[in-house]
């Protein structure tokens, strides 16, 4: 996190929340450029560019003490829904993306084509510039130690969170994250079951944030205790959100967990679509 000043002339001074612009804007933007399987039409939203660039632009300008105002709830939409409109942008500003001869193993329309995607490419807000390392790491993961918000966070891909067409809000949080989780699991990027091996496939989502279930309350909980730590706090997440026939056979079965192969692919649709 870089400081570009320490306070920008046109910031706006503490007062109304910035949250109801924020939730606004996604409100125009994911109803109009998302579909209902999360997928974004880049190519439109590239050409008409100016909503997301209006709240990108409010975002600069609001005080720090506006968010430092904010409850925990209200911190997490905040920067949850920051996050994602910033890897539009990310996505938008790159677009069409240009493939690189030295990525050959990721697919050529991938985020991973851009240069250091989510660690040298800065955005501001509140006068800041962040990273979309740091707002998902210390703004986020490790602050509030919610797994949740790894399948609200959009890494433009296919294998990773889909977008909703709604923004997160602070009065809705905890059901549109558990909804988020539970739809995804439900997907084929989530989980899947091979019953004739015993073995379950899980996203490598899990993997990537082995340390934060490491550290959450799914991990103390007193099921699975013959398992390895990570395996344990996997399982314990799995049961919470997983339909009824998925609970009872991963609780009773000594399964083999696998990680599924992450599908790097934009996830972009187009008018035709």
């Amino acid at each position: 996190m870089n400081l570009v000043s320490e306070e920008p002339d046109d910031m706006i001074l503490p007062g109304q929340s910035p949250l109801p612009e924020l939730y606004k804007a996604c409100e125009i933007i994911y109803g109009q450029y998302v579909n209902d399987k999360g997928e974004v039409n880049y190519s439109l939203l590239r050409r008409k560019r100016s909503d997301l660039n209006n709240i990108l632009s409010y975002l600069k300008s609001i005080h720090p003490a506006q968010i430092m105002a904010m409850n925990d709830a209200e911190k997490q939409v905040f920067w949850i829904n920051t996050y994602n409109l910033c890897t539009l942008k990310l996505i938008i500003d790159n677009y069409p993306i240009q493939p690189k001869w030295y990525m050959i193993l990721y697919p050529n329309n991938s985020i991973m084509q851009i240069s250091d995607p989510w660690t040298k490419n800065y955005f501001e807000i509140q006068g800041l510039q962040y990273n979309l390392q740091e707002i998902e790491q210390e703004l986020l993961l490790q602050r509030f130690k919610d797994p949740r918000i790894c399948f609200a966070l959009s890494n433009a891909t296919r294998g990773g969170a889909a977008l909703r067409k709604e923004p997160y809000r602070a009065e809705t949080l905890s059901d549109q994250l558990d909804d988020q989780v539970k739809k995804y699991l439900a997907s084929p990027h989530g989980m899947t079951i091979d019953t004739d091996t015993k073995t379950v496939y899980i996203s490598n989502l899990f993997n990537i944030h082995r340390e934060l279930f490491l550290n959450s309350k799914y991990a103390e909980i007193k099921k699975f205790r013959q398992r390895k730590p990570d395996e344990k706090a996997w399982l314990n997440f799995l049961l919470f959100f997983v339909s009824d026939t998925d609970k009872s056979y991963l609780e009773n079965n000594d399964v083999i967990l696998k990680f599924k192969k992450f599908e790097w692919d934009l996830n972009e649709f187009t008018a035709s679509q």
